[in-house]
């Protein structure tokens, strides 16, 4: 990990300075290919559009969110095996023993301009994921935020912002980005500053047979119940 420049008079006293970046927050993106996006996109936009002209409630000023079954869609299958794919490499580079899973919502969130998204997080799920079907100017960002509570208890003011002192990210997004987290990091979506309807569609995923798999305790006893 490289020093700011102003530590370099510091750590020049010492034989050798290490940071060791323990307990990291990991957020995995991914970018499909152009045409495949493209051809993807198009499919999801017209359905959602068509989902919306066939609601009682199509006059609705403000966010749209879908049933929480989209993935069941013909539209979305194919989408549905790119997330499939992200997280088994997701599993793979955490070195999780079981790797089967299941996702257990997906849904389209459709934001005409001026609409934001509050802080929150995806509660009893292991990952989360947001694919970006459309993504006007203006409304092309996602903000994460640290989810150290302890960083407010002491906050100098600082020079700079970096990835080291900031208390919120705002990551840039694009058409056929399709980014993964944790479903416990808190999240929050900045207004649609554009003119066009921000689409995104949104997964949630969690360990099959969870009681059965992962719930019991990983500690090994030392006195038996039923001898």
């Amino acid at each position: 990990m490289n020093l700011p420049a102003n530590s370099v008079f510091l750590c020049a006293m010492f034989a050798h300075t290490e940071i060791l970046p323990f307990f990291p927050t990991l957020i995995w993106s991914h970018q499909i290919e152009a045409a495949a996006a493209a051809r993807m996109n198009g499919g999801i936009r017209a359905k959602l559009e068509a989902l919306i002209a066939a609601s009682p409630d199509k006059d609705h000023t403000g966010m749209w969110q879908t049933e929480h079954d989209l993935h069941t869609l013909p539209e979305l299958q194919e989408l549905t095996s790119y997330f499939m794919g992200a997280t088994q490499g997701v599993l793979e580079f955490l070195e999780t023993e079981s790797q089967e899973v299941e996702i257990t919502g997906c849904w389209a969130n459709i934001s005409p301009s001026g609409t934001s998204h509050r802080s929150h997080m995806h509660a009893n799920n292991f990952l989360s994921a947001v694919y970006y079907v459309s993504v006007p100017p203006g409304g092309d960002k996602i903000t994460f935020h640290d989810p150290r509570a302890q960083i407010h208890v002491v906050a100098p003011a600082v020079k700079k912002l970096n990835g080291y002192n900031c208390e919120y990210v705002n990551v840039e997004v694009q058409e056929g980005m399709l980014i993964l987290f944790p479903a416990w990091l808190v999240h929050s979506v900045p207004g649609n500053e554009g003119d066009a309807l921000r689409m995104s569609v949104s997964f949630n995923i969690n360990f099959a047979n969870f009681t059965d798999r992962i719930s019991p305790p990983i500690w090994q006893p030392n006195l038996r119940t039923h001898p």
